[in-house]
């Protein structure tokens, strides 16, 4: 009995220690549940101010050779400005046809234009492209006129004394030659024409089977191509189209000389010379297989672009060759060059303007001459611009700003569209032995003489 008194009591003392110490125990926490709450934050845009000439747009006859650099000035104005150029590109030997018919048919396709500067007194002619002496006149300390290169400024802009375009593209030839090929056969850059044939012998000979050859001519039978490279060699022996009463002289000794070196040189040179054009020479030139090349200024950069030649460092320019004679002479002839226009049929004539403004300025001079597949310089301060000289080499800025002191142009009269078809008809029976060098210009001598009287 006491023994189960003493249990209970046990028994009781023990649930209420358990409920004293449930009791003095901490409250358990409680658990927080975290939800995230996303505020949605609209943010209105402060509106851009609409560039001028915004929703606009013009059509841009541009050359295929310049298609990059054309289409590069296009984008830059489209950002600046907010109008769309829309470039349409054509074969380089079709720009003077595609912009008189597009005048003379009403058609009206192009606002602005490139054109090839002998063909300027043409286009006059035909009415193609507005005269903008005025307008030059009136913004001539914004477009900074006076830096514009002498050499070709008016040359390539006026004609009867009124202005028609700016210049765009500042063409002129350079020799250029492989120095990994000229140091194999112990050979310096040719000083004469004489010196041209002997080195362009002895690699072509020495290089027999090896597809390599002494030099590269372009004598394909376009006015570009054939006359300018003809140009090169009738400005080093002393001739020229006309004398100084304006008279041809198409076969002067110094004339028939140029020619028959002309025809001599290609016996070494890239096969076969009456085919090979811009795209032939390149092809041979920046894969090593012509040691040396009468071309435009920007082949520099080409030959260092990795993308497209195999020669990159191993090239150098010089200025073109003298011929023999007493009116042998270093000339720098304007082969190719083009300014820009606005046609008389442009459908946004004032945005055609503002589009030539723009091209012209010396800013956008060095930034298109420094993309490759860019143009040449046509202001004096891009050939002392540091993008430029980086971009073409010290060298080369000062070949070429060198030889525009010594500029041979091509006549730009009215009558040259219809006197150059004859002078390249026959350079090239020439060129095939169709004709020996005399009667190819006692030929075109003739036919001169008759177009003009």
């Amino acid at each position: 009995m006491k023994t189960r008194k003493w249990l209970f009591t046990i028994l009781i003392l023990g649930t209420m220690l358990s409920l004293l110490v449930s009791a003095c125990a901490p409250a358990p926490t409680p658990q927080v549940i975290e939800k995230e709450v996303i505020k949605e934050v609209v943010v209105t845009p402060t509106p851009l101010p609409p560039k001028k000439f915004e929703g606009r747009s013009i059509n841009f006859l541009a050359i295929q050779p310049h298609t990059v650099a054309s289409k590069a000035v296009a984008k830059w104005f489209e950002e600046e400005t907010g109008a769309r150029v829309n470039v349409l590109i054509v074969p380089y030997g079709n720009v003077t046809e595609k912009a008189v018919l597009d005048v003379t048919s009403g058609a009206g396709e192009y606002d602005a234009m490139e054109y090839w500067y002998p063909m300027l007194g043409s286009l006059v002619e035909n009415g193609v492209l507005v005269d903008v002496t005025d307008w030059w006149n009136q913004n001539a300390d914004e477009l900074q006129t006076d830096d514009f290169l002498p050499s070709i400024l008016e040359i390539y802009t006026v004609i009867g004394g009124k202005r028609y375009g700016v210049p765009y593209d500042g063409d002129l030839h350079l020799l250029f030659y492989n120095t990994t090929i000229f140091e194999k056969y112990n050979l310096k850059p040719p000083e004469t024409w004489d010196d041209y044939l002997e080195a362009a012998k002895t690699i072509t000979e020495g290089e027999a089977g090896n597809e390599i050859y002494g030099c590269g001519i372009m004598g394909a039978k376009v006015p570009i191509i054939l006359i300018g490279t003809y140009l090169n060699r009738l400005g080093g022996y002393g001739g020229s189209f006309f004398d100084e009463a304006g008279n041809p002289s198409i076969n002067s000794p110094e004339a028939v000389a140029a020619l028959e070196a002309l025809v001599a040189q290609s016996a070494y040179a890239l096969p076969e010379p009456a085919a090979v054009a811009f795209d032939e020479m390149l092809g041979g030139w920046l894969t090593g297989r012509v040691a040396m090349a009468e071309f435009w200024t920007d082949l520099g950069q080409m030959s260092d672009n990795p993308e497209q030649s195999t020669i990159i460092g191993e090239w150098a320019a010089v200025p073109m060759p003298k011929g023999s004679g007493p009116k042998a002479k270093h000339v720098a002839p304007l082969n190719a060059g083009f300014g820009l226009g606005v046609s008389t049929m442009a459908q946004d004539p004032e945005l055609a303007m503002e589009f030539l403004k723009f091209c012209a300025r010396p800013d956008i001079n060095v930034r298109a001459n420094t993309i490759v597949g860019g143009l040449d310089p046509t202001r004096a301060s891009t050939f002392d611009a540091p993008e430029f000289r980086a971009h073409v080499t010290d060298a080369l800025a000062d070949a070429s700003k060198e030889a525009h002191a010594h500029a041979v142009a091509w006549p730009t009269d009215a009558k040259w569209a219809e006197l150059q078809e004859v002078l390249n008809e026959n350079l090239s029976l020439a060129l095939i032995a169709d004709k020996t060098p005399q009667e190819a210009l006692d030929d075109t001598q003739a036919a001169w003489e008759d177009i003009l009287k």
